[in-house]
């Protein structure tokens, strides 16, 4: 492999148009966001919540974000050398970069902030293949990996629990023990649990004079509004009741018939954010019958897909089998002439053919309608072919905890988006060392680590080609679907473009 350097690209025509970016615009406004959940934790290194997401990328930044197409670009890094053999990542840190306390950003402040969540990130894996992270300049650092990692870029610049900088002295302290101080454009300034989170514009913030617009979760980050405040509000209709009383300019999400009646209104635009997830449905590969290869192939070819999104998400899906989102540069067709087949005799021979014994099996399934809504049909489904299913409802930190372990259940049914999003790597990551089904799969394994070390994106393609054909021959887990969500904005809140947060720089508010 050649030595690569790679430097950040101007976006937008920057250089040729002549605009220059500079500090934050200062329009004003107060912004009113309801969203679904209150974050558990405005620590952005412990949580992978998506409630906690919305608010921690407004607060915090990383050396690498992903940009409007989930490609990793630099950030906080100005620029980066990665050696021959693969294993050393010199990166070049932008300088002058503010933090919320007043201090500037460094090296240490950096290797401080990535030696922390290695040892506490909700997803410190994510950094497992380094091997030494050293300040080599007060704005270099050096980091050295133990093997090649093809997906180290797109492992720092993950949104899902994010590898945020802070500053080395907040960074010296343990989980959920920090200030929330980081160098966005936002600075933190009230959080009532339960009730509301408060942010406030960084008038010092340091825009990234490298690009001329926001792109994705990098570019311009300039702010012309003087606050942003998130709602916790769990009910829908109080979310819509919100926006329409004036109280609220975003919601994060609405069910189909309200969107289609705030659609017809000028007041409102409804953006479809499709695909935003995907419909799963696991199996239990630790407990009979579902560690059964032919049982799991008789449900999977029993289940009608159309049928599963059309009730669970009714007004927003796509029936696709890719195991990541279309617009992905690695989606394949590989094995889907097995999706969607919805073939109660075939599922009636590969039943004959399973271990199953006229057992009730148990579905579990958090309180939420639309994983209930999939359970149920799955249930109804299978009980056409013999198959006696219970379903297990309850909240979502206890089916949680079941099913991460080996016992209680054979079915499971939950959103997968951050995942697809990110790429094959993330796609793959959580079935690795049988985390998702409770039992290990050498093959699953095999391809992650030939995947992980794969330089060549041809040949990362092929290898998640052969994921995705063992998922389906294997009948690992079950796929249903594409589904979105309904993201509403107030006409007076301009240039509102819906993302996998609800961002608000670039926007301005019209009073």
């Amino acid at each position: 492999m050649n030595a690569r350097i790679l430097q950040l690209a101007l976006v937008g025509g920057l250089a040729a148009s002549g605009l220059a970016v500079t500090a934050n615009a200062q329009q004003g406004g107060d912004v009113v966001i309801a969203q679904t959940q209150a974050p558990p934790s405005l620590d952005a290194h412990v949580t992978s919540a998506q409630a906690a997401r919305n608010v921690n990328l407004h607060i915090y930044e990383t050396l690498f974000a992903r940009d409007e197409n989930a490609v990793p670009v630099p950030d906080l890094a100005e620029s980066l050398e990665i050696s021959e053999d693969g294993l050393t990542y010199v990166f070049q840190l932008r300088e002058g970069v503010n933090f919320h306390d007043g201090t500037v950003m460094d090296a240490e402040d950096v290797v401080a902030s990535l030696e922390r969540y290695r040892e506490i990130g909700a997803s410190s894996t994510l950094l497992s293949a380094i091997d030494s992270i050293e300040a080599t300049g007060d704005h270099e650092v050096t980091v050295t990996l133990s093997e090649v990692q093809s997906t180290f870029l797109d492992n720092l610049s993950s949104p899902r629990a994010p590898i945020a900088i802070y500053t080395a002295e907040q960074a010296a302290l343990g989980a959920n023990e920090v200030d929330y101080i980081g160098t966005g454009p936002f600075r933190f300034v009230e959080y009532q649990p339960d009730s509301f989170v408060r942010l406030e514009r960084f008038d010092d913030y340091s825009v990234n004079p490298n690009y001329s617009e926001r792109d994705g979760l990098a570019g311009a980050k300039e702010v012309s509004i003087d606050s942003v405040t998130f709602l916790f509000m769990p009910e829908a209709g109080s979310r819509v009741a919100a926006l329409e009383s004036g109280e609220a300019h975003v919601v994060e999400t609405v069910d189909g018939p309200s969107a289609g009646r705030l659609a017809e209104n000028d007041a409102y635009t409804v953006h479809n954010v499709l695909p935003f997830a995907f419909q799963v449905i696991k199996f239990n590969h630790a407990q009979a019958p579902t560690n059964d290869p032919e049982f799991r192939r008789a449900v999977m070819a029993a289940l009608d897909m159309e049928e599963i999104m059309a009730i669970s998400r009714p007004d927003i899906y796509q029936i696709d089998g890719g195991w990541l989102f279309p617009n992905s540069p690695f989606y394949n067709d590989a094995a889907l002439d097995q999706y969607n087949v919805a073939d109660l005799d075939a599922a009636r021979e590969h039943l004959a053919n399973s271990s199953y014994d006229g057992e009730t099996l148990t579905f579990i399934v958090d309180n939420g309608r639309p994983n209930v809504d999939t359970a149920t049909v799955v249930q109804q489904r299978l009980a056409q072919i013999g198959v006696d299913v219970e379903l297990s409802v309850a909240d979502w930190p206890t089916v949680s905890q079941i099913g991460f372990t080996p016992d209680g259940w054979h079915f499971w049914a939950h959103g997968f988006g951050i995942e697809p999003f990110e790429g094959p790597a993330s796609v793959i990551a959580p079935w690795v060392d049988g985390v998702s089904m409770q039992a290990d799969d050498p093959e699953i394994n095999r391809l992650y680590q030939e995947l992980t070390t794969a330089m060549d994106p041809d040949d990362r393609a092929a290898i998640f080609a052969e994921f995705q054909q063992h998922m389906y021959d294997d009948a690992v887990a079950i796929k249903a679907g594409n589904y979105g969500l309904f993201q509403v904005s107030a006409d007076e809140l301009e240039n509102f473009v819906p993302y996998r947060i609800p961002r608000m720089w670039g926007v301005q508010l019209n009073q």
